[in-house]
């Protein structure tokens, strides 16, 4: 009496056996989203980061490497400086999110912005897709490639900073709902490398721009509709960039050093030089972190000036392995020799899995873990991926019998898969717990723009450190030397990035990934203006307050939720005054 009967038994044993599927998981995991964002957001973010940012962006970024090669006639270090060139609109973030937060169009920051976006990528991949290109027009490919990647920059930007805000606005769940994002993308991402399959194999490379205007066209639409979940701007924009001045600042500041680097690609003194590069990157790095550390809040400035100094450290050198990879006999006559649809198709379509993979691990296991042991685990896997590289190059692989495309896909593609997502996954997740209202959009773009940026002085860096070692690679004589490459690979993507773990302790926080900080972040607002009486007090505010749960010797007196909300007005009040 009182116990389970058999058909019981049978009834717990299969909802169980329901709940471990896979399948039903993943749309339990779906309808959290859905209760708690609504299905607007998650159809945009489809619209947005599935077909452009996943679609869209991987069809183009095939097609780099066989133009690159084919019909410009690059050599390694000018395709680095190529890379950097039509970066510029990703390093231009946080002037794309300063400009849609003060002025709106409309009466909307984000929507009308977006169209014309659209508009513009579907202009330059039309041209693109009908276009006969050669060493003679290449400033005419890089401009229209420009275009194309101003598209989609600025439409990841914005669209990422209306996600940032639903995340800062419901902290506990803000991982969740970035995963969905990344899922959604990289799922896009893989469509778009198969699909590329059909122009690299075909050496019909114009075809797969074809296949890209879609993706634009069709934001085009759901932009111009309103999909996009945003309220209209009632807010003052005169008032909101006084009361930011001092991120405004910093906004200016990175899109003036970003001009700069995009300066620096087009000075050969710079690539020949490797102590002038230095000299000027270094530079830009230390007064970039002084701005930051001088004008923001410092929680939100030691997050932005670490990762910063990561993307710095990762010197990059990528197109010298990708020319040794990629190459024919005459040029690398000991390497593997890959093709195009091999080394764009079938090694990112396995990252892509990775990316699955490091998505999946990074919500089981760290999205509730230290934020600290996030970003270790980061550096450690990006540097378990660069040996994979040297391994290869050393031939150490087909000593052990293996082939160079295995070896290839499980370095290249597994393991740099899940480092790409352990890298970028937590930085938006943790700077949405010290944002403020109404400046999402320019913080995210901060992260974005501050990201950029040192990944671009990286690049040139590397440029400069291609040649000084004599790397090689003259397309129109088949004339190479990478004689130094492994080296060169050792110092740049194993020991220069180790410095980076010292600086998680000095500047990352000890929080955990899902800590709700939304209420200390309140208070200190208050707190800090009440004390100063000035706006850039704010911002500049020494030292964080302690949080309730964690410091039980000084308890505060309750608060009714009417005197917390009189205390709000009274605090919006004073701000406006001032």
């Amino acid at each position: 009496m009182g116990g389970k009967t058999v058909d019981d038994a049978d009834d717990s044993t299969s909802s169980a056996m329901q709940k471990r599927h896979p399948w039903t998981r993943v749309k339990t995991f779906s309808n959290r989203i859905r209760e708690t964002y609504g299905w607007p957001m998650m159809a945009f973010i489809i619209s947005s980061d599935f077909f452009i940012k996943g679609i869209g962006k991987h069809l183009i970024m095939t097609t780099f490497l066989p133009y690159a090669q084919t019909y410009l006639k690059f050599s390694a270090q000018a395709f680095q400086r190529f890379d950097v060139l039509v970066s510029f609109p990703w390093m231009l973030k946080p002037l794309c999110g300063l400009v849609t937060d003060t002025l709106p169009i409309g009466g909307y920051r984000k929507r009308y912005y977006l169209s014309i976006f659209a508009t513009l990528g579907t202009v330059c991949l039309a041209l693109l897709a009908q276009g006969d290109f050669g060493p003679w027009n290449s400033r005419y490919f890089t401009s229209l490639v420009l275009g194309v990647n101003t598209w989609v920059a600025f439409s990841d930007t914005l669209t990422g900073a209306r996600v940032f805000e639903a995340m800062s606005a419901v902290q506990r769940s803000g991982s969740d709902l970035m995963t969905w994002q990344w899922s959604v993308a990289t799922a896009g991402s893989l469509i778009g490398t198969l699909l590329s399959y059909f122009g690299l194999a075909s050496g019909r490379y114009n075809l797969i721009y074809w296949m890209a205007v879609p993706t634009a066209l069709q934001f085009v639409f759901t932009t111009a509709s309103g999909l996009l979940p945003e309220d209209p701007a009632n807010f003052n924009a005169h008032a909101l960039a006084k009361k930011h001045w001092d991120m405004f600042t910093v906004t200016m500041v990175v899109t003036v050093i970003s001009v700069l680097v995009i300066v620096m690609q087009l000075i050969d003194e710079i690539e020949r030089n490797l102590y002038l590069c230095f000299g000027c990157c270094f530079g830009m790095l230390l007064l970039l972190m002084g701005t930051l550390y001088w004008k923001l809040e410092k929680r939100t400035a030691l997050m932005l000036m670490y990762l910063l100094i990561e993307r710095f450290l990762c010197v990059n050198v990528k197109q010298a392995k990708v020319y040794w990879f990629t190459e024919d006999r005459q040029c690398v006559p000991d390497g593997p020799h890959f093709d195009y649809v091999f080394f764009s198709v079938i090694t990112f379509a396995v990252a892509l899995v990775a990316q699955f993979i490091g998505i999946y691990l990074f919500q089981e296991y760290l999205s509730r873990s230290k934020v600290r042991y996030v970003f270790i685990a980061s550096t450690v896997t990006k540097i378990i991926a660069k040996s994979m590289d040297v391994w290869i190059i050393m031939r150490l692989n087909l000593r052990m019998g293996i082939d160079d495309r295995s070896a290839y896909v499980f370095g290249e593609g597994v393991i740099e898969g899940v480092a790409y997502i352990f890298t970028f996954m937590p930085s938006a997740a943790v700077l949405s717990k010290v944002c403020e209202k109404n400046v999402e959009t320019t913080l995210y773009t901060l992260l974005g723009g501050i990201v950029n940026v040192g990944q671009a002085l990286a690049v040139t860096m590397g440029s400069a450190s291609m040649t000084f070692v004599g790397i090689h690679t003259d397309l129109v004589t088949g004339n190479c030397n990478f004689d130094r490459l492994i080296p060169l690979l050792v110092t740049s993507g194993m020991v220069i990035p180790l410095l980076s773990i010292p600086f998680i302790y000095l500047f990352i926080p000890d929080w955990t990934m899902d800590e709700d900080l939304s209420g200390s972040i309140d208070e200190s607002v208050k707190n800090s203006s009440s004390r100063r009486g000035s706006p850039s007090a704010v911002a500049r505010s020494p030292s964080p307050p302690p949080r309730a749960s964690k410091s039980p010797k000084t308890p505060r007196s309750p608060a009714s939720p009417r005197d917390e909300a009189d205390a709000d007005k009274k605090a919006q009040r004073t701000l406006a005054d001032e």
